[in-house]
């Protein structure tokens, strides 16, 4: 098989979805493949590797550790009502979700709805950062202690975004155009209803939660540092691949947030800030398959690197009820990849 095949394989594989956007970008194998629609997507959770990207950089400019002590950036009042020991929270728990705080993106509240409802019974309403923290304080309780269990949580990263705001002294979307975007060549990146692009349009692509196109409204502000982020198939390739091959972070920083540490689900396992694939834990005949690193999103939106072709994969099916598609797509491209390097 060569690149021609690849792409003539997949785009029969994808005539069954003609909404999904698919990129791959594999210089060693001489494959630069992308289909779908040009304009950008949404990446929902995707966009905590931004986020993650950042953290790491701190870190290594010696300005936050990982064992530093929320507490110690935020203050008290920030971080009160959200844990069950605030001064024992530092960075590394809220990276590998193990700080004990709930979600308020789809946790269980004890009363009225996760936010996710919210978003779409009032498309128009526009949340900032205070008020997604403070969901969890006033509707949500602690789900552990910190260290205690893995428990994922959007709050955990809202943190997070309020960390890098504090310890820089600039938004958080400031930091993303000028840390990442910028430095990358990412014109296409923005944070919907929150900054535009440097070029291109502001208009994305269908983000359906449930059975609602959130795309246009004002309450996709309901994700922030967990996930805001917006880009073409091209740029979500081109951040993916610099993420990995140590441009945006050191390899020893990599090492530390891709290493696995919890499970996710059958068959995903959680580092600090990143996912890692296990194929054999979806289906037992793929034993041997890479394990992809990167993220994922609750809108059927990924962002994988492939360790053994060196290759950048990104997918959006842009709906919450097309996840497992979005995973038939992907079992499809690394099968392609298994192919074309071993010709």
């Amino acid at each position: 098989m060569d690149a021609a095949g690849f792409a003539a394989t997949l785009d029969r594989h994808l005539s069954r979805t003609p909404h999904a956007q698919v990129g791959v970008r594999a210089p060693a194998l001489g494959l630069e493949y992308e289909a779908g629609p040009t304009l950008p997507f949404h990446a929902a959770s995707v966009g905590k590797l931004a986020t993650t990207a950042l953290v790491g950089q701190l870190v290594e400019a010696d300005a936050l550790g990982w064992g530093t002590p929320v507490v110690d950036v935020l203050g008290p009042a920030e971080v009160r009502g959200l844990f069950t020991d605030p001064d024992a929270v530092t960075i590394e728990h809220l990276l590998t979700h193990t700080s004990g705080v709930a979600d308020y993106f789809e946790g269980k509240v004890t009363h009225g709805v996760p936010v996710w409802k919210e978003a779409i019974a009032h498309p128009e309403r526009r949340w900032t950062p205070a008020e997604l923290l403070e969901v969890t304080r006033e509707r949500q309780r602690p789900v552990g202690r910190p260290g205690q269990r893995f428990a994922y949580s959007d709050t955990g990263f809202v943190l997070l975004g309020r960390v890098l705001e504090e310890v820089t002294g600039s938004a958080f979307e400031a930091l993303v155009h000028e840390r990442i975007a910028e430095p990358l060549g990412l014109d296409s990146m923005f944070l919907p209803e929150r900054t535009v692009p440097t070029t291109g349009s502001t208009e994305i692509v269908p983000l359906v939660l449930d059975r609602t196109d959130v795309s246009r409204s004002p309450s996709l502000t309901c994700d922030w540092a967990g996930g805001g982020i917006a880009a073409t198939t091209t740029d979500w390739l081109t951040f993916g691949a610099a993420l990995f091959d140590g441009r945006l972070v050191a390899p020893d920083t990599l090492g530390v947030l891709t290493g696995p540490r919890n499970k996710f689900r059958s068959g995903l396992d959680y580092g600090a800030g990143t996912m890692t694939v296990r194929f054999e834990g979806f289906v037992p005949w793929a034993r041997g398959w890479p394990r992809l690193v990167g993220h994922l999103g609750i809108s059927a939106a990924h962002l994988w690197h492939d360790p053994a072709s060196g290759a950048t994969i990104t997918i959006n099916l842009g709906w919450t009820r097309q996840m497992t598609r979005s995973f038939r797509v992907l079992f499809a491209v690394v099968q392609q990849l298994r192919k074309l390097a071993a010709s």
